[in-house]
């Protein structure tokens, strides 16, 4: 399959460069982030990000983007829809069908944040409300967490890796 956003090592050297400290580009670079992920300074490290940016983007398939849109386009969770045609010999329906996340035996945690904008509330309460073996339910306690947060905020071991590690060992 074809990729969109392909690494390569110009972008990253690029990346690295203009978002250096003491870059007069290192704002930008932040402020790309945040239009994406959601806008919370006080989590960013800017000295991580020549390593974040000197890997991105990472490039996916296309494909994974295009069913990504789907999903977000359709409000619903379910597989690749290839069009009527094609749908109808992959899945012996017009639709793709739903994901039977029912079906799911390993123990799930969530857990999100009011500032994710890549994973809304109502998307994760949907998720609870259909997945097999949800255990639990965890919103971070910082109103402007968001998604790229998890990986790199300054107080991500705090707000969720220790909890994560806990819930870990339990199984």
């Amino acid at each position: 399959m074809h990729e969109f956003l392909p690494q390569n090592s110009f972008l990253g050297k690029l990346g690295e460069w203009f978002c250096s400290d003491g870059s007069i580009f290192q704002m930008l670079c932040t402020n790309s982030l945040f239009a994406v992920c959601g806008f919370n300074p006080a989590q960013m490290n800017a000295t991580l990000l020549p390593v974040i940016m000197g890997h991105t983007p990472a490039g996916s398939s296309t494909r994974q983007f295009l069913h990504f849109a789907q999903e977000v386009n359709s409000g619903k969770f379910r597989k690749y829809d290839y069009g009527a045609f094609k749908n109808m010999r992959e899945y012996g329906s017009l639709s793709p069908p739903k994901y039977k996340l029912s079906k799911v035996t390993a123990p799930v945690y969530l857990h999100y944040s009011r500032n994710d904008w890549l994973s809304n509330e109502k998307d994760v309460n949907n998720l609870y409300n259909e997945l097999g073996n949800v255990r639990g339910k965890f919103l971070s306690p910082d109103n402007k967490f968001n998604h790229v947060d998890y990986l790199y905020g300054i107080d991500a071991k705090a707000l969720l890796y220790d909890r994560v590690l806990g819930l870990m060992k339990r199984h």
